[in-house]
């Protein structure tokens, strides 16, 4: 046997072509990339039971290639490192939302505002999230950029070092080591950010293993530069090393799925991180309203020491509606308006909208009350626990909504819970000084699903005037003048349904007289509010009828629920819409009266005449003959004749019905005050927008909406002059907000612009889309209505 020196074979052959500055890869490089590959399915395979569907794997294998493509790139045309690097970020932004996002892109592929957000926000705040959240992650949807960023950043760095450095020579066993470590490390993030039951531990623990062995033993060999040149010795050797591989798998496989340890030992990093408060994993509160009124009605729940005069215990506050009931927003619809639950320390922030004023001190002990929110005063600035039951601290599971004044504890809050709150209340200005000032211009969650009915009472209670203070005083003093109270009590004068949904406002608005309690007031106010755009939420809590140093106690005869609506530099202003009368008639039923019917003398009987009884005779001439060859429809006709008419009904009956119900919400829109009419041209564009498909946000400010309206038409392809609907946006903002009078002259040139807008935008956008938007029928804030 004898030995030679052999020429190593180079990860990067020079060629003729490098003279060009180009490069290629030579076949050793190849066998490392392909082992690299394979290493890294195996590490994927472990995001399965986190990701819970396939739609992770287009994610981490779209990162594998875009790593390795920008890699290779820059060693094939010479690029240095941190060209190479700049190459890979520059390509995760530019390919990511085809491969991780295509649901925010244009046509699923190009690059989008919103995208390349999620890309950056993904990079950030999806490790955290991944681990935060619960499993299959679905939801938010730059959770995906997760493996795909993984991917990409292993990818580029290894591929990087297998291309970049030789195969052989002191730094070979590094390179063989950074190209195996990447791999691992990607399994180890999968174990890490996993659930507790695995994607085939076992199996893929040993393939794992024996890939990265044999192929580690066969670089380290092959970087020496002496090399056994018996064939012979090495066709043995590679035979040997084969079966021990084998033996290896199906031993090491059958091994370990005997001794796998049990879930319950499988340490994943979800298991030791606290996951966000989602308060929609908690019973709606406004909808409990009546088992304070009813069940605890006299029961003690807590006591407080120190109160001011007059003041409210905030329990919670909810600024989410779906039709049925009010609900604390969650971690997906969280707005700057409705802000987040976190977790603080004892010192809280404030508000960014807020005015700070009395400064009060109270502790708090909990009697019989036993629920997640706690109570407290105003805006908190610190916090105490000063007792708590059972072995679970409170400070760890606690989390407060600075943005509304809202104290959650997942633990619980049940009785022997003692804590001091040092909190600050809102100041509130008189209306003269808010008279001239406009609403916050804030984004609030959804508010979905809200009845007809209380646009059209809207309307009715708020009046004419142009101030948004006076308009929210005119419906609350409407609903207090015209309702009564009435909690549903066997004592209350008259009965009164629970509930806050759509069905229950339209009971409440359509009935004379109104009948209810602070939910169906506190929720008919917020949705009118809502009605004119007004950022608007829903408190419930507590109020004291007395006032000192001494200990006040709460019962659940003390609950109650009131409005609050954000002003521009002030912050959010209470109304109390619920009326205080109890005499509620009884029955309003109008029971028409019966009046005597007059007698009348009936006729005397005549019997028949003989003629009468006779059949007539029907003679030749009594009827025409039909002639011999009259023409007779055949009956496929009448089939063809009905087939017609139904695909006519089809087609042009709902054109018809959406046709009239369009222009009745065009007249209406089109009448009233100049300012209302100003506001109505806008709806009346952004309608009909969204009825030629275009995509209107659900919760938005003019100019937003006109931003965003803008950008679609030129994403496709509609011609639609630049500034046209930004500055449609600032005039009816101005038309409805800055106090002044309206001319008529001032509205009809809004509608004049918006019916030349829509004329435009309609002819560019193609006889298809025209005739579909002629079945659709937009409400207000540009939501196509269907079935209703």
């Amino acid at each position: 046997m004898t030995a030679t020196a052999a020429t190593p074979q180079a990860s990067v052959r020079t060629t003729r072509a490098e003279t060009a500055g180009v490069q290629r890869i030579g076949a050793a490089a190849w066998v490392d990339l392909a082992v690299f590959a394979a290493l890294m399915g195996v590490a994927l395979m472990g995001f399965a039971p986190a990701f819970g569907r396939l739609g992770y794997v287009v994610a981490a294998v779209g990162g594998l290639v875009i790593g390795s493509a920008a890699a290779a790139l820059g060693v094939l045309v010479r690029l240095p490192v941190i060209v190479t690097v700049l190459a890979g970020i520059v390509a995760f932004f530019v390919f990511g939302t085809a491969v991780a996002l295509p649901g925010e892109g244009a046509f699923s592929v190009l690059p989008t505002l919103s995208s390349l957000a999620d890309l950056a926000k993904g990079v950030v705040f999806g490790w955290s999230d991944s681990v935060t959240l619960r499993a299959p992650l679905q939801a938010p949807p730059y959770l995906a950029v997760v493996p795909y960023a993984a991917t990409l950043a292993v990818s580029l760095a290894c591929v990087s070092v297998a291309l970049r450095v030789s195969p052989v020579g002191r730094r070979a066993v590094l390179r063989a080591g950074v190209i195996a470590a990447g791999p691992a490390l990607v399994l180890l993030a999968s174990i890490l950010m996993g659930t507790r039951d695995a994607y085939l531990a076992g199996l893929r623990g040993v393939a794992f293993a024996v890939i990265a062995l044999c192929w580690l033993g066969w670089r380290i060999r092959r970087s020496k530069r002496s090399m056994i040149v018996d064939r012979g010795l090495t066709r043995k050797a590679i035979a040997g090393s084969a079966v021990v591989a084998l033996v290896a798998v199906v031993g090491g496989t059958a091994l370990g799925m005997a001794t796998a340890p049990s879930a319950a030992s499988r340490f994943v990093v979800r298991d030791a991180v606290q996951p966000p408060f989602d308060p929609l994993d908690y019973p709606a509160p406004l909808a409990s309203f009546r088992k304070y009124t009813g069940d605890l009605r006299t029961t003690k729940l807590f006591s407080a020491t120190n109160l001011p005069k007059g003041s409210l215990v905030r329990l919670v506050t909810m600024d989410s509606y779906d039709g049925i009931v009010w609900s604390v927003a969650g971690p997906d619809q969280q707005t700057n308006g409705s802000g987040s639950f976190e977790l603080l320390g004892s010192s809280i922030p404030s508000p960014s909208l807020f005015t700070p004023g009395a400064t009060s001190a109270s502790t708090f002990t909990v009697l019989g009350y036993d629920n997640v929110w706690l109570p407290n005063l105003g805006y908190v600035n610190t916090l105490n626990f000063d007792s708590h039951p059972g072995t679970t601290d409170p400070r760890d599971t606690v989390r407060v909504n600075a943005a509304t004044g809202t104290t959650a504890v997942t633990s619980g809050v049940s009785r022997g819970l003692t804590y001091t709150v040092d909190a600050t209340a809102q100041k509130v200005p008189s209306d003269k000084v808010l008279k001239n000032v406009p609403v916050a211009k804030i984004t609030m969650p959804s508010v979905t699903n809200v009845p007809d009915v209380v646009a059209t009472k809207a309307n009715q209670y708020a009046g004419g005037s142009s101030s948004a203070i006076q308009k929210l005083r005119n419906i609350e003093r409407s609903l207090k003048k015209l309702g009564y109270l009435s909690h549903g009590r066997a004592s209350d004068p008259v009965p009164s349904r629970a509930g806050e949904g759509a069905d229950r406002m339209n009971d409440l608005l359509q009935k004379t007289p109104m009948v209810g309690d602070q939910e169906q007031y506190a929720t008919a106010f917020a949705l009118m509010a809502r009605h004119f755009g007004y950022p608007v939420r829903v408190v419930m809590g507590f109020k004291s009828h007395a006032a000192g140093k001494g200990t006040t106690t709460f019962t659940g005869n003390d609950i109650t629920a009131w409005d609050e609506v954000a002003f521009q530099g002030v912050g959010w202003v209470p109304f109390f819409p619920t009326p205080t009368k109890t005499d509620a008639p009884k029955d309003q039923t109008v029971r028409p009266k019966l009046l005597p019917q007059p007698q009348v003398r009936q006729p005397p009987d005549t019997p028949p005449k003989a003629d009468d009884l006779l059949t007539p005779v029907k003679t030749k001439d009594s009827k025409p003959p039909a002639g011999k060859h009259a023409f007779v429809l055949p009956t496929w006709a009448y089939y063809a004749i009905g087939v017609v008419l139904v695909l006519a009904l089809a087609v042009f009956l709902p054109m018809l019905i959406v046709a009239w119900r369009k222009r009745r919400r065009r007249r209406r829109r089109a009448t009233g005050p100049e300012d209302r009419r100003a506001a109505g041209a806008w709806d009346e564009l952004v309608d009909g927008f969204a009825e030629l498909g275009y995509s209107i946000p659900s919760v938005a400010t003019r100019s937003q909406t006109a931003s965003t309206l803008q950008r679609q038409s030129r994403e496709q392809g509609i011609e639609l002059d630049d500034g046209v609907l930004p500055g449609m946006a600032v005039q009816t903002d101005a038309a409805v907000f800055d106090g002044s009078t309206v001319s008529q002259e001032r509205s009809d040139r809004l509608w004049t612009g918006m019916e030349h807008t829509l004329q435009a935008v309609s002819a560019s956008a193609g006889w298809l889309r025209r005739r579909l938007a002629s079945y659709r029928f937009a409400r207000r804030g540009g939501q196509p209505a269907s079935g209703r």
